[in-house]
């Protein structure tokens, strides 16, 4: 085995300009149609998998989990009480407004 250190990363390469290998050369037409193709069924399997997912609508969720349903409910009935308190208390604790008219 040679000295290296696999935990330091290898020093790159520069590969920029002449000193990439596809420099100032070009693909044929048949890699061209290859890769083309290759990227049709990539981006078809890709479509293909999203219209394949099941989506399910909130209905049919609470109609699968009651509990989760129950929850909801006693959630949204506690914030809605909650909100009322806040309004009942911020009308009994403003101040008393004094009209000009004692003048």
């Amino acid at each position: 085995m040679d000295n290296t250190n696999v935990n330091q990363p290898r020093p790159r390469q520069d590969r920029h300009g002449a000193n990439n290998p596809m420099y100032g050369r070009t693909h044929s037409q048949q890699s061209r149609e290859k890769m083309s193709q290759a990227a049709t069924l990539r981006n078809q399997q890709y479509r293909d998998a999203l219209r394949n997912q099941h989506h399910v609508s909130m209905d049919e969720f609470l109609s699968a989990n009651p509990s989760v349903e129950q929850y909801i409910k006693a959630l949204a009935s506690k914030v809605i009480k909650e909100e009322i308190d806040k309004v009942i208390w911020r009308k009994q604790n403003q101040p008393i407004s004094i009209p000009n008219s004692w003048d």
